[in-house]
């Protein structure tokens, strides 16, 4: 789950988390994670936060990276391929 602070404080943030959710939202992919849920609050006076709920994932790449600080340049290219790869 993912927590994102004040959705409306800036327009131009407010449109980066809809197009960032709006992706994620209709790609369909083995290799990218899956919105499962948007929770929204209850009364619009109240709305400030969001959370975006996603699949159960394994791990994440920061901890892969993390424990494995000694990944040869080779690896990080691979991930990094991973991720953008159609």
């Amino acid at each position: 789950m993912k927590k994102i602070n004040d959705v409306s404080e800036y327009i131009s943030n407010t449109l980066c988390i809809l197009c960032e959710v709006k992706l994620l939202w209709l790609l369909r992919h083995s290799d990218i994670v899956e919105i499962k849920n948007i929770l929204l609050p209850q009364f619009k006076k109240e709305f400030k936060d969001i959370y975006v709920v996603f699949e159960q994932m394994e791990s994440d790449l920061h901890h892969v990276i993390k424990a494995n600080e000694d990944l040869k340049r080779e690896r990080h290219q691979f991930y990094l391929y991973e991720g953008f790869a159609p």
